[in-house]
């Protein structure tokens, strides 16, 4: 990603894409484990039209990144990438809490 759409506002289905690339970095087990997730999120975000389920939106998020700091721990290569994809989670945390009242 450059830069400059680094900088821009980004949907959270942008972000939701945005995780599944950098999930590509992680170790096997922990990638099906982490697009799994995302999928399940993603189907969620886009049923969730009344804030009712914000508890399990976050405690997917949790996982997530509970599943990055586990990669971070056992990867030998792609640490940046890892990071990276805990830093596009925090940053779709937020856009959820700031889209749900």
């Amino acid at each position: 990603m450059s830069n400059a759409s680094d900088n821009q506002p980004q949907t959270v289905q942008d972000r939701l894409t945005s995780l599944r690339h950098l999930a590509q970095a992680f170790p096997k087990e922990q990638r099906e484990d982490v697009l799994l997730e995302l999928d399940d999120l993603s189907a969620e975000l886009q049923a969730n039209t009344d804030g009712s389920s914000l508890q399990t939106l976050h405690q997917r998020l949790k996982r997530l990144a509970a599943i990055a700091m586990m990669a971070r721990m056992f990867a030998t290569n792609n640490q940046q990438a890892i990071e990276e994809f805990a830093g596009h989670l925090v940053a779709l945390t937020k856009a959820t809490n700031t889209q749900n009242p």
